[in-house]
């Protein structure tokens, strides 16, 4: 091999070398770019130990509101009263806040607190308490909507920290609720194959009873239509309303002659009531949410329990 065939292979050598530092140096700071300059967890508490929830607003008309658990029970405590709050929705809020997961920091300045509605009084602040202290203190700005990943996000900073980040998920519309937001609104909820007598009272003589037994259901004594009586059971078994009636206790409908009582498999009777007043407005309770009056006539909550005889019998009409 000629000196300069061997001065050259060394040249080439040396390029190769100083090439490969090189694309390694890139990828190495492409790496560190790549890096989260941020704690993905934002929040870090055992869902089992939340007693309390505080959510305050300082813009619009929604009132601050605090949620408690009470018995193992939750409770929402707004305009001096307490209300029974929805214990599913409840409990989903806590666990979304348990799971937050940071994606992007998008803003760590003050100045751009207003650009993602995180500021003291555009932002929703809520407050998460154990026994013992604060375990969580974040507001909750405004959400977007990525049109090409196709997934939401919403904006978020915790309390005394400047960094605004954003996290996967419609966050801001599960807190963005006013006090009949987070109301329990069940009337029954149950399973319609459980149901084994269904009993209807009218002040009149359309009162009936649907019993079944093993070659079907009946009414009164008369096999019933399977369809009706099927697409019936299963409006019964998950009954929710949409308004509440706060102008009425619930008291004032347990002497009520219209009333349809709920028995069956893997329950307790479950009793619910109505009153139509001399207005033409109809109020509903049930022993399942004593402490609540819903409105009967949105959402046809009234046609939809409290229907006549007829339908059950193929041939006739209803009543």
């Amino acid at each position: 091999m000629s000196k300069k065939t061997k001065k050259n292979r060394i040249q080439l050598i040396v390029v190769f070398v100083v090439l490969l530092l090189a694309v390694i140096a890139v990828q190495v700071n492409k790496s560190k770019k790549g890096e989260r300059s941020f704690k993905a967890e934002l929040l870090e508490f055992d869902t089992e130990e939340v007693v309390s929830i505080s959510l305050q607003k300082q813009s619009g008309d929604q009132q601050s509101l605090r949620i408690l658990l009470e018995n193992e029970k939750w409770i929402i405590k707004a305009n001096e009263k307490s209300y029974d709050a929805d214990s599913d929705l409840i409990k989903n809020m806590i666990n979304e806040l348990a799971d937050l997961k940071a994606v992007q920091k998008v803003a760590a300045k003050k100045d751009k607190w207003s650009d993602f509605e995180v500021t003291d009084s555009s932002g929703i602040r809520v407050i998460v308490n154990n026994d013992r202290r604060v375990i969580g203190d974040l507001y909750i700005g405004r959400f977007s909507y990525n049109q090409n990943t196709r997934k939401p996000k919403t904006f978020v900073r915790l309390n005394n920290e400047k960094d605004v980040f954003a996290v996967e998920g419609y966050l801001s519309m599960t807190f963005n609720r006013d006090l009949n937001g987070l109301r329990d609104k069940s009337i029954f909820r149950g399973n319609k194959n459980d149901f084994t007598r269904i009993t209807v009272s009218y002040p009149a003589d359309s009162s009936f009873t649907l019993i079944k037994e093993e070659a079907g259901w009946m009414i009164n004594g008369v096999v019933a239509d399977s369809v009706q009586t099927s697409n019936y059971l299963g409006s019964l078994a998950y009954l929710t309303a949409t308004e509440f009636r706060d102008d009425l206790e619930p008291a004032s409908l347990s002497g009520s002659p219209i009333s349809i009582i709920l028995e069956g498999n893997n329950m307790g009777s479950v009793e619910i009531r109505a009153i139509q007043g001399e207005d033409g407005r109809t109020a509903i309770v049930s022993n399942a949410n004593p402490n609540s009056v819903f409105n009967g006539d949105t959402g046809d909550l009234f046609t939809k329990i409290f229907v006549g005889p007829g339908i059950f019998l193929t041939g006739l009409e209803s009543d």
